[in-house]
């Protein structure tokens, strides 16, 4: 006898993550001042990048896991909602490891404190997990890792994670910059963001994806050796070729969907979405359509590929209307000052130099929104990765977290995304 199955998606009994940054809003909210011990960047004393109008923001970050069931029917039986049958899927917590990405210290933003606090709901009982910093390998990107000492089999998990950062906008000088050498090697930490060239975006990245990548930039720079120019030319020159080679089209982002029918876009206090739209670079380099964190992703490896350090620094827009908007892809690129000794990195909106008209033939001009950016403080970081660059998992779509056990985990799941960033203001010495 066959069973038929159907699986019901919807969100009461599907596995839900909730990302959702908030804090409490001060009536009388306003910029830092920047009198305030956290309103200072401790990054070395930078003669070419300035920051200004210091933000603070208390992350919030919730993740929502609850267990997939499925709609089944006997043999035989005619398939209405009286002979409807449901099966419901758990998952062990024994050996279950759920992590969540923290950002430190960056081109325009640091961490005022190293504190990061979870708390955590297993079906309705609230536990006080043990967590540990992890870093992944190669970058030492930083996540929280929360591991289960529960030995049970459960339905929903709820996991909050609270983590705290300052954000500044920034005044480049270009001029001084643009005489800056390539460094004869770079430092250690910094290497780590030359690979890969091409970063899992949680899919199987092909073997030549490198490859892919070396021959997109061979042609853009005519075979000649990309380090022939200097640093902060040979960069502004790739960023405008990958802006003239990618068509941006589609939504960066998906509503909550699984059934083929959206799902309410509009929740209290935040956006409810199911991941964001992104493709490995090569899969973007070979067909040069796709959503705006596609420019960012193809950027990054392309620099990667030049011998430039960069990242991805996935960013939460509050003042964006449109909800499928709202995550912000910016690229980095470490710079070396060989008289101070000290590396810094350089923020590219590369998405907003696109609806600015920038191309490649003006890499000699001074852009906004290269280096210099006066809405950064708006912009509050999450990840350098869409998808963690570990054996990790999540479903769907690329949402930020990741999972996995040494047990099967649900195979059906829906995921959701809500991200309600608010401004978290810190006041100076009082005046007597």
């Amino acid at each position: 006898m066959i069973h038929i199955t159907k699986l019901v998606r919807t969100l009461s009994i599907q596995l839900l993550l909730l990302i959702a940054l908030s804090t409490l809003l001060s009536p009388n909210a306003q910029a830092q001042v920047a009198s305030h011990p956290e309103a200072k960047s401790p990054m070395p004393e930078n003669p070419y990048l300035k920051h200004t109008d210091p933000w603070r923001w208390d992350v919030r970050s919730q993740i929502f896991l609850r267990a997939s069931r499925q709609i089944y029917y006997e043999p035989g039986q005619q398939i209405n909602g009286e002979s409807e049958r449901q099966r419901t899927r758990q998952w062990p917590m024994q050996d279950l490891e759920v992590i969540f990405p923290v950002l430190r210290t960056g081109g325009f933003y640091w961490s005022p404190n190293e504190e990061t606090t979870v708390s955590i709901r297993v079906d309705d009982v609230k536990l006080e997990p043990e967590t540990k910093r992890m870093y992944t390998k190669g970058t030492r990107a930083e996540y929280t890792l929360w591991r289960s000492d529960v030995k049970d089999y459960i339905n929903a998990i709820h996991l909050i994670h609270d983590s705290h950062i300052v954000v500044a906008d920034t005044i480049f000088d270009h001029k001084k910059a643009q005489h800056l050498p390539w460094p004869d090697k770079w430092d250690a930490p910094t290497t780590a963001f030359l690979t890969p060239i091409v970063d899992s975006v949680g899919e199987e990245v092909a073997g030549d994806a490198s490859d892919t990548i070396k021959i997109l930039l061979d042609f853009w720079v005519d075979d000649k050796d990309p380090k022939g120019i200097s640093e902060l030319d040979l960069v502004k020159f790739l960023t405008g070729k990958v802006i003239e080679h990618l068509q941006v089209r589609g939504p960066p982002a998906e509503f909550s969907t699984r059934s083929g029918n959206r799902l309410s876009p509009v929740f209290t206090g935040g956006t409810i979405w199911s991941g964001f739209v992104v493709r490995p670079a090569d899969v973007v380099a070979r067909e040069p359509n796709g959503t705006k964190h596609d420019l960012a992703t193809l950027l990054t490896a392309v620099l990667r590929s030049a011998g430039v350090p960069a990242r991805t620094v996935l960013c939460v827009d509050r003042t964006e209307n449109d909800v499928l908007e709202k995550m912000v892809s910016m690229v980095e690129f470490a710079m070396y000052d060989p008289e101070r000794d000290f590396t810094f990195w350089v923020p590219i909106d590369v998405d907003k130099l696109r609806l600015t008209g920038k191309r490649a033939a003006q890499y000699k001009q001074w852009w906004n929104y290269f280096g210099t950016h006066d809405e950064l403080n708006d912009y509050v970081p999450v990840a350098y990765y869409f998808h963690p660059p570990a054996s990790y998992r999540a479903y769907d779509l690329p949402a930020l977290y990741g999972l996995r056990s040494s047990s099967p985990l649900p195979e059906y799941i829906i995921q959701a995304v809500l991200i309600d960033p608010q401004m978290s203001p810190i006041s100076g010495p009082k005046k007597k």
